[in-house]
């Protein structure tokens, strides 16, 4: 089970601070929260500009972005994220279908077919991701566009929020596809420590992405080391 420590900034200093510690807690991977303040309530740094610019070693050599797109029309600016060099684009379900509902000539399925080809010709990985309160079945239709599934464990917006029990279900029955989906990858983001790790690896998680645990320690690279050990 893969670990991925979240980044959840209001600036961009926040930003170039936690990328710079990756490699030091021995993560390869960050994961960056995006929010609008539109689609979620809290408003987070979004700009892929500063990322593309970002002179901090060779930091693209060293370690692999996810970006966690918690945006209203992600399909707008899926261009600019690969841009920024960007390893992994996940985008909410919940904002392509609310783009869909008021722009009735369009539907979820080109929507998403879109920013898969957008993603597949530069090798970028494409995820999707739903909120707690989505059911997991809804889905069904997309897994085979895309090339992860995250699934939150809180409400999209700030990091700290507590875990909410029921996801597990949906991870076993993501897991539970594995005869007609063998490749399917189940993220899960949000409330993640210690205790909750274990429930969800013991429902069959792939990737775990935890901010608070880690970041709010003294000790970050402990804390990282103890998810990664489980």
């Amino acid at each position: 089970m893969q670990i991925i420590p979240a980044i959840n900034c209001e600036n961009f200093d926040c930003i170039k601070e936690k990328i710079g510690k990756i490699s030091e807690i021995g993560a390869d991977w960050a994961h960056i929260d995006v929010a609008d303040g539109i689609f979620t309530s809290h408003k987070t740094w979004n700009n892929p500009v500063d990322l593309e610019k970002l002179e901090i070693g060779n930091w693209k050599l060293e370690i692999d972005v996810e970006v966690h797109l918690m945006v209203e029309n992600p399909q707008d600016m899926i261009d600019d994220w690969i841009k920024a060099g960007v390893k992994r684009i996940i985008v909410h379900f919940e904002a392509i279908r609310k783009f869909v509902n008021e722009n009735f000539e369009n539907n979820e399925s080109d929507i998403l077919n879109f920013i898969f080809k957008k993603c597949s010709a530069k090798n970028i990985e494409f995820g999707l991701s739903i909120n707690p309160d989505t059911p997991v079945e809804t889905l069904m239709s997309y897994l085979d566009k895309v090339d992860i599934i995250q699934i939150l464990a809180v409400d999209p917006g700030l990091s700290g929020q507590k875990f909410q029990a029921p996801v597990l279900d949906k991870i076993k029955f993501l897991k539970g596809l594995k005869e007609n989906y063998l490749d399917i990858i189940v993220e899960v983001d949000g409330g993640i420590d210690l205790e909750t790790a274990k429930i969800c690896k013991s429902a069959g998680a792939d990737i775990l992405v935890s901010a608070s645990y880690i970041w709010n320690s003294s000790d970050p690279k402990r804390k990282f080391l103890e998810l990664s050990q489980l």
